[in-house]
């Protein structure tokens, strides 16, 4: 049984300082900023033409389109044929997966202002075509609010299914693949709210938190009369959740969105949570549901952090940690005796950088950062150089 230990939190005044080589880790990119048009939110970054180098994927909201850049593996992007993609209504959220088993990424893109996703077949070349029964209905619900998706195999069946979240209700829908591309209505998962005015926060809902190969579904809460949660449900491998008859754990108040990693390389998927009170917090797996803060959390910032990156940008064997904080890159690189800011950082981003994805844009072995910019026209593309 999942069993979640309930520490007593204090709040570090500031991060573990450690020695670093000097100078700043991150730095613009010869290419910077690429403008992908205003309001761009979701930023991925994948190779979707087959080439070996990294394209990117913007997601705009109020401009109701899916813009695509093609890169060139040294750091410069160039919008690809028949981009952006227009959209019939604001988008929600964007994920990509081989939908019909043709060796091609598909794009599925979820609706803000109705319970419904359009499925984008790729072409291989950069270009996507709205597959045949596209949109496809997920409920009869019309509020407008954001609405995430999810690209997993739920039932197990070595089948790409899609599941959306309906944030703002107690309700995960599902549809599931055949393999081929085509879909049909599969369970809804409903959970009890906890309390009025509460909601679940974006960024990672599913992963294997108990180690038995099953996905399990992780919901942060945040509800504006009580402080944060972390509701765990196990899967059963077979698409349905059981709540376990822990206590949800209470975390840091504002809760804005949720990363599940390894974070300290015990082969455990932690929960790194960011807040509206500045700070970054790290909830450790230690086995059997029970999660302890890591040493020094939670992490206080100088700017407030929306999503959260977990990778090893600087090839110590260490996983750093990563945040969107706003206006800015922020960049804490993990340690034996906790976390401590990389040389530079923050690193400036355009405005509005709510959003980053991280690959290796310009081929040189490490990992940079592509950072959103919801209030300009352009993304900020950072460069790491590594030890």
């Amino acid at each position: 049984m999942l069993r979640i230990l309930v520490p007593i939190v204090l709040v570090a005044t500031f991060l573990t300082p450690r020695a670093q080589s000097q100078g700043t880790f991150f730095s613009p990119a010869p290419g910077s900023p690429v403008v992908v048009g205003a309001g761009s939110g979701r930023v991925i970054l994948l190779d979707i033409n087959a080439d070996g180098r990294l394209d990117m994927l913007t997601c705009h909201l109020r401009q109701k389109c899916v813009g695509v850049q093609l890169g060139d593996g040294a750091g410069r992007f160039a919008p690809a044929p028949g981009s952006p993609i227009a959209l019939k209504t604001e988008p929600g959220d964007i994920k990509l997966a081989d939908l019909n088993d043709d060796k091609i990424l598909d794009l599925v893109v979820t609706h803000s202002e109705t319970d419904s996703v359009d499925v984008f077949l790729g072409d291989g070349k950069g270009g996507f075509r709205l597959a045949p029964g596209s949109p496809l209905k997920v409920s009869e619900d019309h509020d407008f609010y954001t609405r995430s998706v999810d690209l997993i195999d739920i039932n197990e069946d070595g089948k790409t299914d899609i599941v959306t979240a309906n944030h703002r209700k107690s309700a995960i829908a599902t549809l599931l693949g055949n393999g081929r591309g085509a879909f049909s209505p599969g369970p809804v998962i409903t959970i009890p709210p906890e309390s009025p005015g509460y909601s679940f926060v974006h960024g990672d809902l599913f992963g294997d938190l108990d180690g038995d190969k099953h996905l399990d579904l992780v919901l942060v809460v945040n509800s504006e009369f009580n402080p944060g949660r972390v509701r765990v449900l196990r899967g059963d491998g077979k698409g349905d959740f059981k709540e376990t008859s822990a206590t949800p754990l209470s975390i840091l108040s504002g809760p804005r969105f949720v990363k599940l990693a390894d974070v300290n390389g015990d082969q455990r998927a932690d929960i790194v949570t960011s807040h509206g009170s500045d700070q970054l917090s790290v909830l450790l797996n230690g086995g059997n549901g029970m999660f302890m803060p890591a040493a020094g959390s939670p992490y206080k910032l100088d700017d407030t952090p929306f999503a959260i990156a977990v990778a090893d940008v600087n090839r110590d064997r260490r996983n750093d940690l990563l945040a969107a904080t706003v206006n800015s890159i922020t960049v804490l690189f993990g340690g034996s005796d906790g976390f401590s800011p990389a040389p530079g950082s923050p690193f400036p981003a355009g405005p509005g950088a709510y959003n980053l994805a991280l690959g290796d844009v310009n081929k040189d072995g490490n990992l940079d950062i592509a950072a959103s910019s919801f209030e300009g026209n352009a993304v900020t593309l950072l460069l790491g150089r590594g030890n």
